[in-house]
Parts: structure tokens; sequence; C-alpha cells
């Protein structure tokens, strides 16, 4: 939903003529300008322009405002919010907040600062100025949105799989915050997203402060004063209506007051003080991704976030051009991290996370929702109709760094002379799920609905032979899939399944069921690409430095546009607006934040240099804890466990339930809902005498202390009321009504 090509311009500077080709530019909020000295004709003018509405650019606006300057914000789509507003609404944030400081949790700037300066991949190469302003602002910063109207819902802040437990997030103690939505209604994605809660608030509270927004304006390209050098003087836009498929007229975002109503071509819009950069990354720009991993070609059409917020890196290119450098470019090439990972939904172009569904306002281009995978019923596939690699791997892999091991092989797995001309090219995809139609019902996929045959990314057929054949490999239509290769791949595995061994891959714990039963489904099982973890260079006041190591006067960056610090969550995405919204209201004549960047004491938290000790070896070594997401209560009750059990190398997992195998077969009915908030839901059912004597969750990865509660009281009230009319439970409308779903089938199957 952003322009592809890039327009020439030229504009004339004092005593001397150049000609730029500029790219990307904003928007404005003040009446029209005269030409000035640099012949440039201005149509709005205001102290700071913020180009981005979403998790930096928001507060960003907000902070330049409390500071004393006029703002104008410019944002390329027809509603705010960006990557934030379908985000999950995990805030991520340390260094003492005020929610830690209410559930006890020992935190500070200098621990904060710690985690993300050692360790393993996702810290070790952040920028240290960077990190260090981020780590001495980001208490103020939660404190200062949550003053602006965000909402946390009350429960126990949360930690992931710490690096020295073996999982790849570099927070030792719990950070994770999640944002209460309830009162916002989502029509972005049509679900109850998290993410809205903290991007509407902020939105309302600078429509109602007055702030102008310029919706539906790119931005193209930075004026400065010379290509190269001097003073950022503003930026030029286009416009960009939003016109849905089969309409006439643009759509409309859920908040209009304050918005310039203007349908001119081009716009130039003046900074007093200063231009903020929060475009919001770079992933989906696929000419400066394989720039930096050459695997990710077309094929990774479904960006988190798409359709409704692209990372078009408009921001990047538009300061480099100006004489940015980039920042941080390891967070594109590690192995480890949050930025390619297994879809969570298959067969659909959008598999990212929890997705939209037919409430979005841009389900036209959404089309489908596909189905959560079961890796126990299911194969991957390259091109060709080859296993790639071990579909263990992937199994949960969201937040865990196995499935990077199934990207080693999978991705550079199809090395092929298409032509035949002696040049063989390598690909990294796109990769296909297949199975059968037992799978289908075995996980009550609904084949007709849910995934999207009419735009090539599933394909359905009475034999595997004629699967190969309908199957279109998208992007790469003259590579076909041989149906040779891939009913061998299929007689083979199903070889495996039945002596319980692959000889191939070593799939061990998926390795239960057979592809025989027609007709068969080749899905899209592609890879998505998620959050930019790299972005232009930015010195602790996020303003922006040069390829020769100096501050570019005038403009700031931050957010996913910004590089420094490779960390999941909104919290570096807030702090970082947070600091350039501060230092571009500060500038001196030169173009300089002068906004001090020290901590402020009223945020210092509490001493923890005991926990920053880094003086003996055992430190740095794998603890071997739970992959799993904890509460800061479980993580602490782990890590005494774990110290009581010194020298085991590996605390045992505590097993998933199980259906009961007492039961007889007769009386024990499973439903699946593919629409949890986390992915699927599986509820099993024991009947006697046409009532259910018991109701389990076989299967769901809701958040801790959210869904996994609410879930629990979900099962007491099936069991009592005997029905699927079960009490509402606040905060967790997607997790109730998925257990509906799950339940509901379930029931049926059981005839009650």
């Amino acid at each position: 939903m952003r322009k592809q090509e890039h327009a020439k311009y030229t504009y004339r500077l004092v005593a001397l003529v150049m000609s730029c080709l500029l790219v990307f530019g904003g928007m404005g909020a003040l009446p029209a300008l005269a030409q000035d000295a640099a012949g440039i004709s201005w149509d709005y003018e205001a102290d700071v322009v913020v180009i981005g509405a979403g998790g930096a650019g928001l507060p960003a606006a907000l902070k330049a405002l409390e500071d004393g300057s006029s703002v104008l914000i410019i944002e390329t789509n027809y509603d705010c919010g960006g990557h934030a507003a379908v985000s999950e609404g995990q805030l991520h944030s340390g260094g003492s907040t005020v929610d830690q400081q209410k559930w006890g949790i020992t935190d500070s700037a200098d621990l904060y600062y710690y985690d993300h300066t050692r360790g393993f991949l996702d810290s070790r190469y952040n920028d240290r100025d960077v990190t260090r302003a981020t780590a001495d602002s980001m208490a103020e910063a939660y404190k200062f949105v949550l003053d602006n109207g965000i909402i946390v819902q009350d429960i126990e802040p949360m930690v992931r799989s710490f690096y020295r437990d073996g999982g790849y997030d570099s927070d030792g103690i719990a950070r994770m915050t999640y944002v209460d939505a309830s009162q916002w209604v989502n029509d972005i994605t049509g679900r109850q997203n998290n993410g809205i809660g903290v991007t509407r608030p902020l939105e309302k509270k600078l429509r109602d402060m007055g702030v102008k927004f310029l919706m539906n304006y790119h931005m193209d390209s930075i004026f400065r004063e010379q290509p190269l050098s001097g003073k950022v003087l503003g930026v030029q836009a286009s416009y960009t209506p939003h016109i849905l498929p089969g309409e006439t007229e643009p759509l409309v975002g859920f908040m209009t007051e304050g918005n310039i109503e203007s349908t001119k071509e081009n716009i130039n819009v003046k900074a007093n003080k200063g231009v903020i950069i929060a475009t919001g990354g770079s992933t989906g720009n696929e000419n400066f991704r394989t720039m930096f991993d050459p695997r990710l070609g077309p094929e990774y059409d479904g960006l988190a976030g798409m359709p409704f917020s692209d990372q078009d890196a408009s921001g990047e290119l538009a300061a480099m051009k100006v004489g940015a450098a980039m920042g941080s470019m390891a967070g594109y090439m590690q192995d480890v991290g949050a930025v390619l990972v297994a879809p969570a939904r298959m067969g659909c172009q959008y598999g990212y996370g929890n997705g939209f569904d037919e409430n979005s306002k841009v389900w036209p281009l959404v089309r489908s929702r596909g189905i959560v995978p079961d890796y126990k019923s299911m194969i991957v596939v390259n091109m060709l109709g080859q296993r790639c690699g071990n579909e263990d791997l992937l199994v949960n892999s969201r937040s865990l760094p196995s499935s990077y091991k199934y990207f080693e092989t999978a991705l550079n797995s199809v090395f092929i002379d298409a032509d035949g001309d002696g040049n063989a090219e390598c690909y990294g995809g796109p990769l296909w799920a297949i199975f059968d139609q037992a799978a289908a019902q075995r996980n009550d996929w609904d084949m007709e609905k849910s995934v999207d045959y009419e735009f090539g990314y599933a394909f359905k057929a009475d034999t595997i032979e004629e699967l190969a054949q309908a199957v279109v490999n998208k992007y790469y239509e003259n590579i076909k899939m041989d149906p040779q290769i891939l009913a061998s791949t299929i007689a083979r595995f199903n070889e495996a399944v039945k002596s319980g061994k692959d000889e191939d891959w070593g799939r061990t714990t998926t390795l239960e069921n057979t592809i025989e039963q027609g007709p068969f489904y080749c899905v899209w099982a592609t890879p998505n690409l998620h959050d930019t973890l790299a972005g232009i260079r930015t010195d602790g006041a996020m303003q922006v430095i040069d390829l020769d190591g100096n501050l570019i006067p005038n403009l700031f960056a931050a957010g996913e546009s910004a590089g420094g610090m490779r960390v999941h969550g909104l919290g570096r995405v807030i702090t970082s607006g947070y600091i350039a919204g501060r230092s571009a209201a500060s500038v001196n004549d030169e173009g300089f934040a002068t906004a001090s960047l020290a901590l402020n004491p009223d945020f210092a938290g509490p001493e923890t240099n005991t926990m920053t000790k880094t003086d003996k070896i055992s430190y740095f070594d794998y603890r071997g804890g739970s992959p799993a997401t904890m509460t800061h209560s479980q993580k602490q009750a782990e890590l005494a466990e774990l110290e009581a059990k010194k020298g085991q190398e590996q605390v045992d997992e505590e097993a998933a339930p199980k259906a009961d195998d007492s039961a007889s077969a007769g009386n024990v009915f499973t439903g699946r809902s593919d629409n949890g908030m986390g992915g699927a839901i599986m509820v099993q059912i024991t009947v006697e005498d046409g009532k259910m004597t018991d109701v389990q969750v076989l299967e769901h990865h809701e958040t801790v202390g959210i869904g996994d509660v609410a879930l629990d009281a979900l099962v007491k009230d099936a069991v009592e009321k005997q029905t699927v009319d079960l009490d509402a439970i606040t905060g967790a409308t997607i997790t109730h009504n998925a257990f509906v779903d799950a339940l509901t089938k379930a029931m049926d199957k059981a005839g009650i």
C-alpha cells in the first residue's frame, strides 16, 4: 500500500543550484507558507515533524508537545497505529517501572543496561550509547505513556526463556507487561489485539490536544541545506489514498478530528526544530532486506502487520540519501531472534501471529486466516517436493531458536539448474505443508473456507501426483514440483511413521500420523518476517549519525526505523520515541539536541550491582531452565529449584496434559479451534450418560497469567453448566471464544 516508484525532485539552495534524487517524505499541519530563501515552497510547518503514527511516533509527538514544541504528524496509512496497533501489546519495559515496583521485582537502569549489552546474540551487538540512554529513560517513558492513557493489565510481569536458560531472551528478570485494550474496538484486525490499547489512547490524547495529522501521505524525501551537509529543513510527501478492491472511496481511520483534509499530489512540510523518522522498519522492502540476507526473496510476502502496516524502509532510504549511516546491522544477520519466524497459520498470505478476521476493515486484502499447523499431521517440503528439515524443530518455535536450525537447511534446500544451461541457482522458498483429509478431520480444519486457493496459497487434489502437478510455486512459476519426487517423499515419510524411525531428518516427537487418505492438501508454509532489529544509526539522544560519524542537525530516528538495540517488544520502541521527542524539542540554533540523557533520580531503582557480576565463567553457563514464558514468581521458584539441583544439566519440563487412556474410545471426544490468542486450543471431553464428566485442555498457547487463567475458569464453568454458554472472561475474549469453539466441536462429536 505504499508507493514503489521514487519520484525525482529538484530544489534550489542559496547561491547554488543542485539536483538531488530524493526519496520518501512526510506530512504537515499548518497554513501554507511562502517560498523560502532555499527556493522551497512550504505547504505546512511545525517545530517538530513526526513521520509515522505508530509505537514510536505517537509517544515522540506527545513528548515534544509536552516540552513546548508544535507538532505535525505525517502517516502514510489511512489510520494510526502501525505495527504496534496489530501487536499483542507487550510493553517489555524495565529499569524499575511502576509495575515492577508494585509486584516487588528488583530492577534498575544499570541492570537493564547490563542484560542488554552482555550474553547472547540478542544483546552483545547492541549499541552502548543507545542502550544506556534507553535504560536510563525506560521507566520514565513507561510512566509517561501510562499518564497519557495507556492501561496495563493487572497481572504479574513475566519473563521468557533467558539466554542462560538456553533461550534467546536477554532479560534475566520479569519485564513483560501487557496492555488492557478492552475499552477499544479494534476495527483494524477485527480481533481483540491488545496493541490497539497502546496506540489509540496516545492518538486520542494528541488529537484532544489539537495536534494535526496528515493522513494518507507517504514521506518520499528529506530536504537538507546541502545534499550531505547542513541542517535538515523538512520533508516532502506524496498522497497515498487506500482504496479496497471493488471500492471507489478511500478508507477512513477510526479517529478523524485534527486530520488535514488534503489530496494534493505532493506537499512540502517544514520542520523548524527537527524531523523524527518513525516509519516502522525495513523488512517489507525486498531490495533492502536482501542486502543482508539473500534468502529473503519475494516469497516473503506476508510480513507481520500486513496488509495494514508495511515496513517499506522509506525512513531508512530517505535518511541515507542525505548522509545517514546504518547501525546495528548484525541485527539483520544473526541466527537467533524475532525477525524470521515459522508461520503461526498456514495456507494464507498473512500467517503471522493472531492475524485478522472478517471484522477487519482490510479483510478484502487479507482474504483468509489459514489453519494453525499441527506438525503431527503434516510434513513441510520445498518447491521440488522434498522434505528439507526436521519438522520437530518447528513445534512451538515462536519463542525458541530451534526453528533457526530448521531454516538453516530448509531455506537453502533448492539448488537447481532450472534452464539446464549450467547455471544453477539457490532459493530460499516458498515452503509448503503437505497433509491429507484425515489430518483435516483430526484437527477440525474447514478446508473449504480456511485457506486461500484463489490466490495460490493452497492447493487440493485426489492423489499426491495430481497435487504436485497442481502446485504453482508462487514467484517462481518456472520451477515445478515433481510428482514423482513428492510421491517418493510421502511414501518414505509414511514408512518412517510405521517403523518409528526417520532415517532422513531424525524426526521423533511428531512422527505419529501417515499421509494416506485423500484428498490431499498443499498449503503455504513459508516463514514470516517480523521485527526490524536494525536501522538508522543514532546516538543516545536518537539524533541521526552520518557516514563520517557526525550528527546530522535536526534529524532524529526512533522505533524500528532506528538501529542500536535488538530487543523484542514495545518498551524499546516507546522509549526511543520518548527520547526522540524530548531531543527534537530541545535543539539549539545549530540543530543539536540539548536535553539531558542522565538518569532521572525519581526513576533510579534499587542498587543492583550484585546482580551484574561477570567475574566467574559459571555465570555465563546455561542453567537449563524451562523455555516457557513465566511470571516473575514462577521464574524465581524455578531458579531456586535449579540452585538446589546444581550439576543437573536439564530440568525435565512438565509433560503436557494427555488424553485419558483409561477412558473408552467411545466416550472421549476432542475439539480444536485455531482462533486462540496464541494459536490452537484443543479440548477433550469425557461423556457419560449424555453429560460431560471431565473437560481438559490438551493444547493451548495462550498468554501466561491471562489466557491460562481464563481456561481454568472456563473448564470449571463448562463442567458445571454442561453447555457452551459460558461466562465471559474480562480481558480474555479471544481465548473465551476459541475455547467455546473447540468445546462446541467436541460436544457435537459426542452428540450432546
